[in-house]
Formats: C-alpha cells, structure tokens, sequence
C-alpha cells in the first residue's frame, strides 16, 4: 500500500508541473523509439524465418535462404503458420489488435480518455511482425502508434494521472510511434495533433514534439541517421512550369487514395460474407484466408511485406510503366485481404506505396511535357495519396519530405495535398481511419457532446427525487417536504407509485385557510420525461411547462428521479470553475515571482 501512496505522490507531483510533465513526455519518446527498433528487428527476424532472408521483395521467385524449400512452397506456408499464431494470440489477449491500430487509437483518445490496456502493445507487437514477417501487405506505423499510445496511456495511469494527462500522454505515443518509424519527428507531432487529438494548442504541440524528437533520436542511434526512403538527387529538382501537371496530379492521387480506402473495407466486407458461411471460431479467421495471400505471393512475390525496395526502385524509374500499374493494383489488393482476414498492420506505408507507383506512372505519361524527373512526381503523389486516403494534409506534407528528405518539394507537394484533400472531402465523409469506427457504431466527434449536458439519456445525469406526495398527504406537510427540499413543485403519486402530476407551492398557498381537498384535486401539471428521454426533451419540457423542475419516470411511469433548474444552474457553474481555473493557469516561473515579490 505504501508503494502505491509513493506513486500516487510522485503522479500528483507531476500532474501540477509542466515541466515534469514534458520530463515523461521524453521518456515516453523514448521507450517508443526502442520499440520501433525492437518492432523493426522483429519483422527481420520472422522474415528471415519465414523465408531465408531479412528482406524477401527484392529476391522473388528465390528458394528459402535456410532450408532451400521452393519459392511455391515457403509463399503458401508462410502466411499460413503465422496466421495460425497470431489468430488466437489477438482474439483471446487483445482483440484491439486486429487490424491497422490507428482508428483503435483515436477512439480511446477522443471516447475512453486515452485508456489503453498495456498488453496491447506486447500483442500488437507479436501479432504485426508476424503478419508482415509472413508476407503480409501491410505497414508498420499502425501498429507502432498503437504500441506507442498504449504505452503513453499505461505509463499515465501507473502515476494515477487525471484523464486529461493520459490523452496526452497517450497522443505523445502516438507522436514518437510515427517519427520513430519514418524518421520524421515533426511530422510525428503533427500526427498526433491532426488525426488523434484533432486539436491544436502550443502546450500540447510542445510535449508531442519532446516525445517525438526522443523517439527520432533513438531511432536514429540504432539505424542510422539517414531518410527512410532513399531517392536521388534528381528527385528534389522540379521546374515551376510544372504547377499545372502537380495540380492534376493532386486530384488524381487524392481519387487513387480515396478508391485504396473504399476497396479496402469493400474486400472486408466480401470476406465477412464468406466468413458467414464458414463455421468456425473467430480466432481462425486469418488461418481460414491465409492461403488466398499465399496464391496472390505465388503469382507476385515482389508484394511480400512492406515492399519499400520496390519503392525506392520506382521512384529511380528502374520499372516500366505497366509494372508499376500492376503493382499498385497489386499493392491495394494484397493489403485489403491482409487486413480484412484479419491479420495486424498499418495502412499508411501501403497508400505511401500506391501513391509512389501511381505517381511515378503519371510521370512517365506526361514526360515528353515536363522537365522533371517521373519520379518528382512519384513523390508528391505518395503525400497526395495519403491527403486523399486519410484527410491529413499537415501530416502528408511533412511525413513525405521528411522521409525522403526532398525539401525542396514542399510547394508543390502542397499544393498536390490540398487538392487531394478537397477532392477526398468533396465525394465522401469518412477517412480510411474513421470508416472502420464508423462500421461498427463508434462516433468519434458529436456535436451534442460540446454542449453542457452531453447526448446522455437522462438517466445517465438525472438527480435524486426531493420528495413524494401521495393523495393522503396533508397540504401542511407537502408545503414542509417543498421547504425542507427547496422545491417549488413535487410529483404526487396513486398507491401503486404511478405518477399523478406536479403539485405546487402556489397551489398550496392559494388554499382557504379552511378549505382542505384531497392533493389530487391540485395535481394539474402533467409534466414529466421518461429515463431514456434525450437532454434536448428534458430542457424543452422545463422551458414550456415553467415548472423549476420535472420528475423522471420509467417505464412503469413511477417517478425515480429528478431534473431541475437549480441542477443545471450548478453544472453551468462547475463548468465556469474549471474554465476559470484553467485561465489562471500559471508558469513555475511566474509562481515564484509572486512569492518572493514582497
């Protein structure tokens, strides 16, 4: 007990400090960073046991390094051992896992306070490796954001922070997760703030960018510090004249990025067809669809995990043009059915590779036009992708020319972004990120809940009832139970508890002195909500009825709680509270000045 009073002090201590705040904010950073490299090592690991080499894309049609097992073979195999691991390992430790992370992270920021269970990140880890180990089409940033927020979110918790830190703390994971896999810390921040928090304040972007530089540094000191995705030199040169074909191109990147997230939940849904029919338990989902990813790795082993070496080689136009067409078709078929079997792994590296090959096939298309290199075109359109995909256009900029440090490329790549974004937002509501919540019934953003109240049924916020009268009350006793509750009106009830009506203070003092009915005769109001009636209801039958309260029936109509003016009139003051404490918010230096002021 006395080891957790320590730590609950230690948390209070750092909830009321900035700085010690931005202290854990770095060494969140940090053991993100040494997970991506532990992730990353992971993924070598199971490909070299998968098949014989720690990158498979670049040697297809090859035999096992090891075991000399044919190309046929190990293609088929490989998706089907892993499968039968991680299948069970996720439905029965951590169901979350499934999938591609990111909209999982999103949802516990914006709808749990940023709660995400710690075994999330082991399972995510094991479970994405071997997916992509495998020759599973998937990407790992999705998994290590998940990682990441989920170890922000344990850390938070573990020193009893409120649950604003652990958003935070959640979405500084989330930070260090993107930077720490494509070397790119201000993109990682940027992230964090326009597609997990979906809010922007320059406290937040500081302690999401001290969580994202450590987790680049670390990165960085184990794998080198160079981009993650090696261009030439030719690729950072563009000529001005070309504005015209990079507009054309955004819109065209922006509809290949958004036809990627439609096929992706279109394949999803043919295998849930599928599945229906099939009768067996969840956990064998992947091991049930693992050999249709093996026939398609039969047919083109160059899609065999992430692919960034057929990338790179696109990008320095080492392929013809129906190549590329081929693998970018390629590319969106082999993710959709890696994740829609339900194997682990992120999307983002995958529209990042669609866009690159669509891109680069416009270039070669337009080059007799154009003095820049099919490859300028390339890359821009992997950042016009992803803008189109997942309407992140801060984070598509800055993730490209970050990761393939083209610098230079940042004007036209956007004014690729915004018009693939405008696109994207012109033909569909959902992103690639918010269909998956949307699926299954989880909002991530209502109006209703900036409002006071919220969108809870009242009897999530109802309080208790102040009193009951019944017919046999005596007038002298109702008026004392409406002083004693400070109530102008109370419900009266028959024998059975069933609501009658509202008997009020004015009905009792307009009573002769002598004149005693039955409180019956004064019930005339009528009025009441039902517990699963909506917060707008309830404010409207208070406003038309002029009464300072209601009682809240259920379905039996007997009154089990109370709603009124008085109650509502505290939460508008609670709320002011805590907005005018925040505004006093002060520094550690300002505190000090005013103590030693005097």
């Amino acid at each position: 007990m006395s080891a957790v009073n320590s730590r609950l002090r230690i948390g209070a201590t750092i909830g009321a400090h900035r700085s010690l705040i931005g202290l854990l904010s770095a060494l969140i950073g940090t053991f993100v960073g040494l997970a991506s490299v532990l992730f990353a090592l992971m993924i070598e690991a199971w490909t070299w046991v998968s098949t014989g080499y720690e990158e498979y894309s670049t040697r297809a049609e090859a035999p096992h390094g090891v075991l000399g097992v044919p190309a046929w073979l190990l293609l088929l195999l490989a998706p089907l051992i892993a499968a039968a691991i991680y299948g069970p390992l996720i439905q029965y430790f951590a169901p979350s896992a499934r999938g591609h992370g990111i909209p999982e992270v999103m949802f516990a920021v914006r709808r749990k306070e940023g709660v995400i269970p710690a075994r999330v990140a082991i399972v995510k880890l094991i479970a994405s490796s071997l997916t992509i180990g495998s020759g599973g089409s998937a990407g790992r940033e999705g998994p290590i954001v998940q990682v990441g927020a989920a170890l922000g979110s344990s850390m938070a918790r573990f020193f009893g922070l409120d649950g604003r830190r652990v958003v935070l703390l959640a979405a500084c994971g989330a930070a260090g997760g993107i930077a720490a896999t494509f070397h790119a810390p201000l993109a990682g921040a940027v992230f964090a703030l326009e597609i997990i928090l979906t809010r922007f304040t320059a406290e937040t972007f500081g302690y999401v960018v001290i969580s994202s530089v450590a987790a680049s540094i670390i990165a960085r000191a184990f794998q080198g510090d160079s981009s993650l995705v090696s261009v030439t030199a030719s690729l950072e040169a563009w000529t001005l004249p070309d504005m015209w074909w990079v507009a054309l191109l955004g819109i065209f990147a922006g509809l290949i990025g958004l036809g990627f997230s439609k096929l992706l939940y279109a394949v999803e849904d043919g295998l849930d067809v599928i599945w229906s029919y099939i009768p067996a338990p969840e956990w064998a989902r992947p091991l049930v669809f693992a050999p249709l990813l093996g026939i398609g790795l039969i047919c083109l082993p160059q899609m065999y995990g992430s692919g960034t070496p057929i990338e790179e080689a696109a990008l320095r136009g080492e392929y013809a043009l129906t190549f590329l067409l081929l693998v970018m078709l390629a590319r969106a078929l082999f993710t959709s059915l890696t994740i829609g079997m339900g194997g682990s792994g992120g999307v983002f590296a995958p529209t990042l590779f669609i866009g690159a090959m669509a891109g680069t096939a416009f270039g070669m298309l337009i080059d007799p036009w154009t003095e820049s290199a099919p490859g300028v075109f390339g890359v821009i359109a992997m950042g016009a992708a992803f803008a189109g995909a997942a309407r992140a256009p801060m984070t598509a900029v800055l993730i490209i020319v970050e990761m393939t440090g083209t610098y230079s490329l940042i004007l036209p790549m956007m004014l690729a972004v915004v018009l693939a974004t405008g696109v994207s937002r012109f033909l569909t509501r959902g992103t690639i990120y918010t269909e998956k919540l949307r699926r299954r019934g989880d909002v991530l953003t209502d109006p209703l809940e900036a409002t006071l109240i919220g969108a809870k049924p009242v009897k999530q916020w109802m309080e208790d009832l102040p009193a009951l009268l019944t017919d046999t009350t005596p007038p002298e006793k109702a008026g004392a139970l409406m002083r004693a509750s400070e109530s102008a009106e109370l419900p009266l009830v028959d024998e059975d508890g069933r609501f009658i009506g509202l008997v009020s203070a004015l009905d009792l003092l307009g009573l002769p002195f002598d004149h005693k009915p039955s409180l019956a005769q004064l019930a005339s109001l009528k009025v009441s909500v039902h517990a699963e009636d909506s917060p707008h209801h309830v404010l409207s039958c208070l406003l038309t009825s002029g009464t300072s309260g209601v009682p809240v029936l259920n379905a039996q109509d007997h009154p089990v709680g109370w709603v009124s003016e008085r109650s509502l009139v505290a939460r508008l003051d609670e709320e002011q509270k805590r907005a005018l404490a925040a505004r006093a918010e002060s520094s550690w230096g300002s505190r000090w000045k005013q103590r030693h002021s005097h």
